[in-house]
């Protein structure tokens, strides 16, 4: 974590932390998991949302850059990027989606 500083607090539907790559400069989107507890370690879902965001590489899927651990928290280390998907597609004027 010593390489990431701390910017901001964002997110919708979790805890997401802007922050800034102390060597290079890059900002990040960090998510933050809660561990419960030590005996169960890493919960499956986040090891399966991490396994497939290291295989996906694609313009339109936000890039995982790193993988944290720290205490009793997980961070995910993620391209930053203006706006999620809902912000996105709120911002279409209506009648311009189509949805199959």
């Amino acid at each position: 974590m010593e390489i990431y500083m701390y910017v901001c607090s964002l997110g919708t539907y979790g805890v997401v932390y802007k922050g800034r790559n102390k060597t290079t400069g890059q900002v990040v989107a960090m998510k933050k998991i809660r561990l419960e507890s030590e005996e169960e370690g890493v919960p499956s879902t986040a090891v399966r949302e991490i396994s497939l965001l290291k295989e996906l590489q694609h313009p339109n899927v936000v890039r995982l850059l790193d993988v944290l651990m720290q205490e009793s928290k997980l961070y995910l280390v993620f391209e930053f990027l203006s706006m999620d998907l809902k912000k996105y597609l709120d911002s279409i004027p209506s009648g311009t989606l189509h949805f199959f």
